[in-house]
């Protein structure tokens, strides 16, 4: 019987670790990209050099894996994506693709059929990169066709996974770009240039519904709050502060609301809800 609940202990204990190995990909976004460390060739086949994720600190990062190198599909993505380097470039976007070839595999590739592009190839020659990111196909000991959109912080904002038949979309990984770089809400088939959605409550009385009329709900120690009333001031524009510490009244205009993040900045009709300087500067500016 001790033998019996051994074994149930060992299988319970084993599938544990099966499903959170399984569900590594998806606690991917939102959180701090896998460190990496790779011996990369540049886009003109000429120099060996590192990378690393710290390479690409303070930048937005288009992270994609491909099989290998000398294939068909790949060619095809790895020259798009060069050919629409400079939308990337404008967007403060850098380019990182990587296989499981060598740097010196990389290298003949460019020299010998893929011709110069515009941004590096990495080698993930022990396969660790691609097992960290989630696209190793173990028995093959290729990638698959995995893409990580990576901001300037190194969080993870966006992956995409694809079967190795399909190539991927570059206009539609600049869609997902800029979307995230408006730090707002983008609805279904967002457009480049196109409006987010509006976010804000539009349910004000008629009395608040004056244009120019501020008022900011804060609390003391809120460094967003401070910034926000920073903002205000330098631009000469007036405003009602709100100390939720004190104000009766605030605190169940909050409560009404159910808005939790601070500072809840009120603009005429439009209530803002946490820091959106981007949005206020929309609206006053």
């Amino acid at each position: 019987m001790v033998y019996f609940f051994f074994i149930c202990d060992i299988i319970i204990t084993e599938t544990i670790m099966q499903i959170k190995e399984e569900s590594k990909l998806n606690r991917i976004i939102g959180k701090k990209a896998p460190d990496f460390h790779l011996k990369a060739v540049s886009g003109d086949g000429e120099d060996f050099f590192d990378v690393s994720l710290d390479t690409y600190k303070g930048h937005w990062l288009v992270l994609f894996f491909y099989p290998m190198d000398f294939t068909f599909v790949c060619p095809t993505e790895i020259t798009t994506f060069s050919n629409d380097l400079y939308l990337f470039d404008e967007a403060d976007a850098k380019l990182l693709a990587v296989s499981t070839d060598s740097e010196y595999t990389h290298q003949a590739w460019i020299r010998n059929g893929l011709g110069r592009i515009g941004y590096p190839l990495g080698a993930d020659k022990t396969l660790s990169m691609a097992a960290d990111y989630g696209v190793l196909l173990e028995d093959q000991g290729v990638a698959l066709r995995g893409l990580f959109i990576i901001d300037p912080d190194q969080t993870i904002r966006y992956s995409v996974i694809h079967d190795n038949n399909i190539g991927r979309n570059t206009q539609e990984v600049l869609r997902v770009l800029k979307a995230l770089q408006t730090g707002s809400l983008c609805g279904a088939n967002w457009t480049i240039g196109s409006q987010p959605l509006k976010e804000d409550r539009p349910s004000l009385p008629d009395s608040f519904a004056s244009d120019k009329t501020v008022r900011i709900y804060t609390l003391p120690g809120c460094s967003y709050c401070r910034q926000v009333k920073e903002f205000l001031a330098d631009n000469g524009i007036s405003y009602e502060e709100i100390d939720l510490d004190s104000d009766m009244q605030g605190q169940a205009f909050m409560d009404s609301r159910g808005y939790t993040a601070l500072p809840v900045t009120v603009i005429g009709s439009h209530e803002i809800s946490g820091f959106r300087l981007d949005k206020i500067k929309e609206l006053l500016l």
